[in-house]
């Protein structure tokens, strides 16, 4: 199985701190966001936004494991904690709302 923290790891400068990770992450957001903005301006047909928005979540991905990695975190363990707040979530039935403590 791939290790996809592991294998992304020799992709990242020396130089690119922590700091400028998450700052990329949020970068790489917000072309998400112009994607979906672009669609409904009429600037990309759905194909196209589709394939622009799937190689966007890429480079969002990279980001958050960069993020993980430099705090000590692996991603299933991310992974399987919103799980389990989500579940929680459910059994109480606060899916909807706001706030992370509900």
């Amino acid at each position: 199985m791939l290790n996809y923290q592991e294998e992304v790891k020799k992709y990242r400068l020396p130089t690119y701190t922590p700091e400028a990770c998450v700052m990329g992450l949020l970068s790489e957001a917000g072309e998400v966001a112009g994607v979906f903005q672009k669609l409904i301006r009429g600037d990309y047909t759905p194909d196209v936004a589709m394939s622009k928005l799937y190689k966007e979540l890429g480079d969002v991905l990279w980001h958050v494991a960069g993020v993980a990695t430099d705090n000590g975190w692996t991603l299933e363990e991310i992974m399987k904690d919103n799980i389990d707040k989500l579940e929680s979530r459910r059994i109480r039935s606060v899916i909807v709302g706001s706030g992370d403590d509900r």
